[in-house]
């Protein structure tokens, strides 16, 4: 059988969350311009899920929409990338490695 090429390729782990029910709590964050974000993908929707080489990636918001934000994310030292991505596939960033 041939290799598939598809934009979900080897994403077995990455789309699949442990019985973590994902509530309508992402609704209720309220995201300004200069906030920390994390790209965290929500594999229950299909259609506006980041490329998964995102997942994980620490951006800025750049704009707010209603439904949506716009984030930059650091590629490397000279490229960003902007992503635009629903609310549900972030989470606002805490801060992390305080503890350790």
């Amino acid at each position: 059988m041939t290799q598939s090429h598809g934009f979900r390729k080897k994403t077995r782990s990455i789309m699949t969350k442990d019985n973590v029910v994902r509530g309508l709590s992402y609704l209720l964050m309220d995201y300004k311009v200069g906030d920390k974000v994390i790209v965290d993908i929500d594999p229950t929707e299909h259609n506006t899920t980041p490329h998964r080489r995102f997942q994980g990636r620490i951006g800025i918001v750049k704009e707010v929409g209603r439904r949506s934000l716009k984030i930059v994310v650091q590629i490397s030292d000279k490229k960003q990338k902007i992503l635009q991505l629903k609310l549900n596939h972030v989470r606002l960033f805490t801060g992390g490695m305080e503890g350790k």
